[in-house]
């Protein structure tokens, strides 16, 4: 199931120091699982640790840039510790210390609005939305 989750969030890099992470479920427009959430909290540290890349671009596929949590899943979502800072996405976007692009296509949607937040620059498609449904 690793490489399932692998293939959910996909990590590319150049010999010019950018990392790409894209979130790649267009299906369900890139919603989210736990799993997934843990991957790109691990990829971001990991890539924020590796002094072969400079910068770190975050970008989904299709027609969105990430619609939140994945409602069938949030049970698993919200379980457990929330706030755990090593699996919490925001929290290492915000820990850090390379520049975070995020590349904005379709909708950013409450998780994926806040995730889009995070990013230290945001470039916006034509036509991007930006959403928060948490009220």
């Amino acid at each position: 199931d690793q490489t399932r989750i692998e293939n959910l969030i996909l990590v590319a890099r150049d010999r010019n120091g950018i990392a790409t992470i894209t979130i790649n479920r267009p299906k369900s427009l890139n919603s989210l699982t736990r799993p997934m959430m843990v991957r790109l909290a691990h990829q971001i540290n990991a890539l924020g640790k590796d002094e072969s890349v400079r910068v770190i671009i975050l970008t989904g596929s299709g027609r969105a840039f990430c619609s939140g949590v994945d409602l069938t899943a949030a049970e698993e979502v919200f379980k457990g510790d929330v706030k755990d800072v090593e699996t919490n996405t925001v929290a290492q976007m915000e820990l850090c210390k390379k520049p975070i692009i995020g590349a904005i296509n379709g909708f950013a949607v409450t998780a994926g609005f806040e995730i889009a937040l995070a990013c230290d620059i945001l470039i916006a498609a034509k036509g991007a939305k930006f959403m928060d449904t948490h009220s």
